[in-house]
């Protein structure tokens, strides 16, 4: 079977809250294109703020239907932290060194930072990330110096500011990301669909073993099983991991 680009339905086509936002929900990809990769906004060049320009190019979908969007990372820190961004069921986009805030220093100078990541969340809400090695993250100096700045950030900006490093992401997340991730990388509309409908059988709770072997699909269902749970259409505990008796069920309509 041939998916047509009208077979695909935008997943927040329906939370108008989300397309008023600062930016957009991730774009479609195209169905006769679906390997194409989107660049954000960001030039590589536009990395002045670091010592160094881009380090790291992380290329992801933030959907199973949505565009590979490849991201600029001036770390390796970064680029696991967006990885971990792109796979969480709250977190609908992000963009990266997007938006600037400034602000007074204790001196009373002005000055500004332009924030790691711009992320868009499910309810509409909008956070932006200040990303560090661990060590950093936690420094209790550090937290007070954003603290600060966040407490001058005008609310019509986004609604909080967070400090974060991939640390702060528990292991058996950041495995579930990463898995999420792989699983994202492909295109098989047909075998996501086919796992949907298997979970709709099965009703209820159901083990992921269970479900890939009522879809009959074996490796591509597994690889369907991963999308869907990284899209909340199949749910799972956050902090479970993905393995063959892990308990599932079907959370989409």
């Amino acid at each position: 079977m041939t998916t047509n680009t009208t077979d695909i339905v935008h997943p927040y086509e329906e939370h108008p809250h989300l397309w008023n936002a600062t930016f957009a929900p991730p774009p479609l990809a195209d169905p006769e294109d679906p390997q194409r990769v989107v660049r954000t906004a960001l030039e590589k060049i536009e990395l002045g703020k670091s010592s160094a320009s881009c380090k790291v190019s992380l290329v992801t979908r933030l959907h199973r239907t949505t565009a590979l969007q490849e991201f600029w990372c001036a770390s390796f820190e970064e680029a696991q932290v967006y990885l971990n961004l792109a796979a969480h069921p709250d977190v609908v986009n992000f963009k990266e060194q997007l938006t600037r805030v400034d602000f007074i220093k204790e001196d009373g100078s002005p000055s500004y930072t332009l924030v790691d990541a711009h992320v868009l969340l499910g309810d509409g809400t909008e956070a932006l990330l200040s990303v560090k090695y661990c060590e950093k993250a936690n420094r209790r100096s550090y937290l007070d110096e954003i603290a600060d700045i966040a407490a001058q950030c005008p609310r019509e900006v986004a609604d909080r500011f967070i400090v974060t490093s991939r640390f702060n992401f528990h292991p058996v997340y950041r495995s579930c990301a990463k898995a999420i991730h792989e699983a994202r990388r492909g295109w098989d509309p047909e075998a996501d669909q086919t796992v949907l409908m298997a979970a709709n059988d099965l009703g209820g709770s159901f083990s992921f073993k269970d479900l890939v072997d009522h879809s009959e699909l074996k490796g591509r269902g597994h690889r369907a099983a991963v999308r869907l749970i990284g899209d909340s259409d199949i749910g799972k505990d956050l902090l479970d991991p993905i393995a063959d008796d892990t308990a599932l069920w079907r959370a989409a309509a």
